[in-house]
């Protein structure tokens, strides 16, 4: 199969940079792949078979992927996948291409907002083959990854009616624990809401060994201490998710986990801080 997606490219200057010194330092890391899921698909196809999964990487990108297996002794030119889940904001219509006898390929796709009205379940794929005729089956998710968006977006929908929350600009010092403002704003629409706590992340703690700060009820400005969790070169060179924290929340009753990322700039700003601190490259 010749067609594969195009390389994401970054655009902080100060990522490309971090990168070189972490490359001097200790050599450019390989890309790590989760383990190929393991699922039972479904299909009205014997021969066929189709499910969804997503790389941790492209959570952030709201991409993933669907792998179609073809198991029989012809090969499937497919013009267009078409994915229905009551889970997402609409149908999902992706790129087909060939897939020879006996060989999976994994298209890619970019997912709709979540879909948060508690519609009956409604979860299929369609492939449309060159050929005029098409191949339908019961899609299966294969690590679970759409009910886990689902719920999260729902909850962060339910919270941005109630309140807004942000991060400020780091303060990075050379010594001693970073600070990252984080604002809690009320919104005034009489929902009942608070942010509970603050989770580190794999590349951040908030004290030695500490992996969870309590957000003071009623504050609306905390400050989180913030400091390197791991001095691994490869760990920051590869970061995905160092920056993205996970907030603990209760809305009307409702808890979960809600994910609140640092801007941009931010994030090139603290991944150098955090390879200063670490004295890579020195």
């Amino acid at each position: 199969m010749s067609r594969m997606p195009r390389p994401h490219r970054s655009r902080l200057s100060a990522l490309a940079a971090l990168t070189a010194v972490l490359i001097a330092f200790g050599g450019a890391a390989a890309g790590c792949s989760p383990p190929a899921p393991t699922p039972t698909p479904s299909s009205a196809d014997a021969g066929v078979q189709v499910w969804i999964h997503q790389q941790r990487g492209d959570e952030q990108r709201r991409r993933a992927l669907v792998r179609v297996k073809n198991d029989s002794t012809r090969a499937l030119d497919i013009s267009a996948i078409r994915i229905v889940d009551d889970r997402l904001g609409g149908a999902v219509r992706a790129d087909g291409g060939r897939v020879a006898a006996g060989e999976s390929f994994d298209f890619p796709l970019v997912l709709p907002a979540s879909a948060c009205d508690g519609g009956s379940p409604d979860r299929r794929w369609e492939l449309q083959l060159a050929d005029g005729t098409d191949r339908t089956g019961v899609l299966t998710d294969a690590l679970g990854f759409l009910g886990r968006l689902n719920e999260r977006e729902c909850l962060e929908k339910a919270l941005a009616t109630t309140l807004q929350v942000s991060w400020h600009d780091a303060v990075l010092p050379a010594s001693g624990p970073g600070v990252l403002p984080l604002e809690i704003t009320p919104m005034g629409t009489g929902g009942d809401a608070r942010v509970v706590a603050v989770q580190s992340t794999p590349l951040l703690q908030f004290g030695s060994r500490t992996t969870r700060f309590p957000v003071p009820d009623g504050k609306t400005l905390v400050d989180v201490p913030i400091e390197p969790q791991r001095c691994d070169p490869h760990v920051v060179q590869e970061d995905k998710r160092g920056t993205v924290f996970a907030l603990e929340v209760d809305v009307d009753g409702s808890t979960g986990v809600v994910d609140v990322p640092v801007s941009d700039d931010e994030r090139g700003r603290i991944l150098s801080w955090v390879a200063e601190r670490c004295h890579f490259g020195g």
